[in-house]
């Protein structure tokens, strides 16, 4: 997928002491009355925001919006909490109110243009985005998010425009460089995508997604070695994201196993297994290195599991005949699953690959 910037959540910083008192249960918030209250209100919903507990912060929105119902900042705030719980429709109600009471409001016209992305709404998501743009046209953001609709899109070469724009102002801006290689992938030019993604590491040594996709291209530009290179350091940042994870242990293992180094690739085939069980290619990949590596009880152990996850299968009498000659190879040898299961990172593999948002 693309790469988003975040939600703009513009929250009052009010330095005064936080209640010793912890919430344990939800209540219903009164409106506050006086200023001093007020303020602590703000201060309790962005602290609850902050530690995740949106449910409460949701309360203490509606107590100030109670209070001041045409308060744009509020109804934007309230957005943001709904769009972290997935509420999409009262997101969008909330943002639109934003919307309505400042009509010049950018930021709740971005957030609300994410959330039609989100929806799968193209058509929404863009005419708000162009109306902000109409208000602040050189805003990065807002041209990063009109990017994004013309990917989604499928607009390449209008989304190619776009982010070179962005680029060349801010150069720094590695969503930009990232969704560049997005483009360029799709159109299925590799050396420049290669480039942007490079750009992006210039940038952000340690974007784990920008070396997954750069050791993906380099696989299909037959660079094992640097696609080994790139995978090894993926997994070294010990990702938090199992997908992200079990990604780059499968590809390292696509690029062993194009080296001919087939007990490394069998280890970065039983990693991906370990991370994700259902991973129907890397058991193919598994059971075919063990034949080859004379590991005929291995062999047998992915054959088996194979069959009995998938047990409607184009492999089955094939399956059926290794079994029953204990992994001996009979007839045709199975091809391992290759290019076309590269996986290019946690939000899409090579035949859909998709940037950030």
């Amino acid at each position: 997928m693309k790469k988003n910037m975040n939600l703009i959540l513009i929250f009052f910083i009010i330095f005064i002491f936080a209640s010793c008192t912890a919430m344990k249960r939800q209540v219903t918030v009164k409106p506050p009355e006086t200023v001093d209250e007020l303020k602590e209100a703000e201060k309790e919903a962005k602290k609850l925001y902050d530690e995740g507990r949106y449910k409460e912060a949701i309360e203490y929105l509606k107590a100030l919006l109670a209070k001041d119902p045409k308060n744009p900042v509020y109804w934007n705030q309230l957005g943001s909490v709904y769009a972290q719980l997935n509420s999409f429709d009262n997101a969008i109600i909330s943002y639109k109110n934003a919307i309505k009471y400042d009509p010049k409001n950018v930021k709740a016209m971005y957030n609300l243009g994410l959330i039609y992305s989100e929806k799968g709404s193209k058509k929404e998501a863009k005419k708000v985005i162009e109306d902000a743009l109409k208000i602040s046209p050189k805003n990065p953001l807002l041209q990063a998010a009109l990017g994004n609709v013309l990917i989604d899109e499928e607009d390449y070469d209008k989304a190619q425009k776009v982010y070179e724009q962005i680029v060349e102002v801010k150069p720094d801006f590695d969503i930009g460089h990232f969704n560049l290689g997005v483009i360029n992938y799709q159109k299925r030019d590799l050396k420049n995508a290669k480039k942007n993604y490079e750009d992006v590491l210039k940038i952000n040594p340690d974007d784990t997604e920008a070396k997954e996709n750069l050791a993906a291209i380099h696989i299909l530009d037959t660079d094992y070695d640097s696609a080994v290179k790139y995978l090894k350091e993926v997994i070294d940042s010990n990702p938090q994201d199992d997908i992200t994870l079990e990604n780059a242990y499968f590809n390292l293992g696509i690029a062993y196993l194009r080296l001919n180094k087939f007990q490394e690739a069998l280890s970065s085939f039983e990693s991906a297994l370990e991370i994700e069980p259902w991973d129907m290619a890397a058991y193919i990949n598994a059971a075919i290195i063990s034949e080859k590596l004379g590991y005929k009880d291995k062999a047998i152990k992915y054959w088996q599991k194979y069959d009995r996850l998938f047990p409607i299968n184009k492999r089955k009498k094939e399956i059926k005949e290794k079994l029953q000659k204990l992994g001996v190879k009979t007839g045709s040898t199975p091809t391992p699953v290759q290019n076309q299961e590269i996986k290019l990172d946690s939000k899409g593999n090579t035949t859909d690959n998709k940037g950030k948002k």
